[in-house]
């Protein structure tokens, strides 16, 4: 809950309040987030491989963890309550301490379903049920303004009462899960896994390759779908005042989706049901652009029309990584499971950090604008924030199904740590 809460506002809200501030321009916030992201490139690797080889006395999972969560809230205050006077050095320092942590979290924390069953079938429930339990962080964190504030209040006071409920929410959630879940290992490797085997996983495998650029464009659709939404909606379909109750909308219909395409992804695999996820996914992008101005009833049905069909996302994605992980693993001898979720999160944040960079940069171009609060070009809103990720669904959903893997019943020896 804690973790996935933190998800939606970085990329929807954080972009336009940064910049509106009087010191960021659209283009200089963009490039901000972009390089704060592409940091990742590096590190999410390298951390996936410490994980792989370290044997710390709480486990793998439980010791990082515990680790990045401190570090991780203190700086989520000062990055949600920025000051009128931030500049782009105040940005990317918060950024850059921000998403060190956030690394070390995210990557244990994707790896830990594989350490506690051996089973893929149970793995794919715990992975789904996972996200799904992260859509209600992120609901619960769209629903604080509302219910603290009350509708149409300003970004910034929204931003504030969201952080307020992280700092809450996060030891309420993760210290509970680091006390009860078990600590289970995998059974003793061969050899250690190398440092630099990141890239050499990449070369060897056209799968992990096909899996990696399915994780990236569909990174890049969600990142430019994202973080022109609130331009959209308030600029596009002059509806900005209900702007966090449509995202509420989004997050509600995720949390039937889920469901929904785990039930597909057991009977058909996730490959089939990660491309149905993304044609849904396109399909709903192109409506808003039809979407009638001011008829909020519309914008709240395509965005839940979208948060349904985001259901069958991420959760299809870790399952086939993990799976490939298992593959590694018999043949190697090497536990390298942190390792490959690190490469699934790398290609992610990569798209992520690609879309908001090059859609803030074109979006200043096109229309002249330095600012959330001018008016963008509705050509631009609709090309970059409608249609090419329309476009980059339909690339990842052709790119997954095209994989060539199959979906089988493997069993990892586990025992007590």
């Amino acid at each position: 809950m804690a973790i996935k809460a933190l998800t939606l506002p970085l990329i929807a809200y954080l972009p336009p309040l940064y910049a509106s501030l009087p010191g960021l321009s659209l283009a200089t916030v963009g490039v901000v987030f972009m390089l704060a992201r592409m940091w990742d490139i590096f590190t999410d690797p390298i951390a996936g491989a410490i994980m792989d080889r370290s044997r710390p006395p709480l486990g793998r999972r439980k010791f990082w963890i515990a680790l990045a969560t401190p570090a991780l809230m203190a700086t989520v205050w000062p990055l949600f309550n920025p000051p009128q006077t931030a500049n782009a050095i105040h940005l990317g320092g918060l950024l850059f301490l921000f998403y060190v942590a956030w690394t070390l979290l995210t990557i244990a924390h994707a790896a830990w379903p594989a350490d506690l069953t051996p089973d893929s079938g149970d793995r794919t429930r715990l992975i789904a049920w996972r996200e799904w339990a992260g859509v209600l962080g992120m609901v619960a964190v769209l629903a604080a303004p509302i219910l603290v504030l009350g509708g149409g209040a300003p970004l910034e006071q929204q931003l504030r009462t969201m952080g307020g409920l992280l700092l809450l929410v996060a030891p309420l959630t993760i210290v509970p899960s680091l006390v009860i879940l078990p600590r289970l290992e995998t059974q003793d490797q061969k050899s250690k896994p190398d440092l630099s085997g990141a890239w050499r996983l990449i070369q060897e495998s056209p799968p992990m390759r096909r899996l990696l650029t399915s994780d990236l464009l569909s990174g890049c659709a969600y990142a430019a779908n994202s973080a022109t939404s609130f331009f959209i909606m308030s600029q596009y379909l002059s509806v900005g005042e209900h702007y966090s109750a449509i995202m509420l909308c989004f997050m509600l219909a995720m949390i039937l989706g889920i469901p929904a395409f785990l039930k597909l992804s057991l009977w058909k695999g996730p490959q089939f049901s990660f491309a149905l996820a993304m044609i849904g996914a396109a399909a709903a992008s192109i409506g808003f652009a039809f979407a009638p101005a001011g008829n909020v009833l519309a914008a709240m049905a395509l965005n839940a029309a979208l948060g349904f069909c985001t259901g069958g996302y991420q959760f299809n994605l870790n399952t086939e990584m993990v799976r490939l992980a298992d593959n590694d693993r018999q043949t190697s001898g090497q536990d390298r499971v942190s390792l490959h979720l690190a490469l699934l999160a790398m290609t992610n944040k990569l798209g992520y950090a690609l879309a908001v960079g090059v859609v803030y940069l074109l979006l200043q171009s096109f229309s002249g604008a330095q600012g959330a609060k001018v008016e963008l070009s509705p050509f631009a809103l609709v090309g970059l924030g409608l249609a090419t990720p329309a476009a980059l669904f339909l690339g990842a959903a052709w790119t997954l199904r095209a994989n060539g893997l199959r979906s089988e019943k493997q069993e990892v020896p586990l025992k007590s740590g």
